[in-house]
């Protein structure tokens, strides 16, 4: 099974995240992309390591290397940095609580005037 560690978080095919980042995603192409905010189940991994959505569906296309070469034929997929975790692993707050180890206890007396 792959996986990829987001934020300290293992993802696997599976996996819920949540799509932050589509600066430049995919510009001048016409194919179907994730929704800034929304959240998305890791159904695999592309051929260029990527994340497959189950949500999400495109046409497989050939890739090419900087020469016009092609490299393969495979599904576009997503970078794994435009993701985070949907489901992180704490859920609660994590508070500091300094415990003193000498209590000091102290009353004060009031006199009647």
């Amino acid at each position: 099974m792959r996986s990829v560690v987001l934020k300290g978080v293992e993802i696997t095919i599976g996996s819920k995240v949540r799509f932050v980042d589509d600066s430049q995603l995919y510009e001048g192409y016409t194919i179907s992309k994730p929704t800034l905010g929304h959240v998305y189940i890791v159904r695999d991994f592309s051929k260029k390591n990527g994340f497959l959505l189950e949500e999400v569906h495109n046409e497989l296309v050939n890739w090419t290397d900087e020469d016009g070469n092609i490299e393969g034929y495979g599904e576009p997929g997503f970078a794994v940095w435009r993701f985070e975790p949907a489901e992180p692993l704490r859920k609660k707050k994590i508070v500091k609580i300094e415990i003193l180890s000498i209590v000091e206890e102290k009353l004060d007396v009031f006199t009647k005037v």
